[in-house]
């Protein structure tokens, strides 16, 4: 494993055996986590620009609907007057 530290020899032998045992144990745990919290770190990263382009998405979306509704509103204006003028010709 990368990042692991070795006992030099006289110490190796002062440790109890299953002692020795729980710290390859604890030195596991620790890596799986650091790999588990690198994955969910760049899962993040990856959800974090899904996120933006959504943003951009909704912006955009919005800007045309604002558009659909300046030209419903003038078709609405439009049409307001030439049934106006029609009344006004007696029709």
């Amino acid at each position: 494993m990368t990042g692991e530290i070795l006992l030099d020899e006289r110490t190796e032998k002062m440790v109890p055996e299953d002692e020795r045992g729980l710290l390859r144990d604890l030195e596991e745990k620790i890596g799986h986590l650091l790999v588990k919290y690198q994955e969910l770190k760049n899962e993040r990263d990856e959800l974090a620009i899904a996120l933006d382009v959504e943003n951009e998405e909704m912006i955009r979306l919005e800007k045309k609907l604002e558009l659909l509704s300046q030209d419903r509103e003038k078709v609405k204006t439009r049409i307001d007057h030439l049934l106006h003028r029609l009344k006004g010709v007696g029709i």
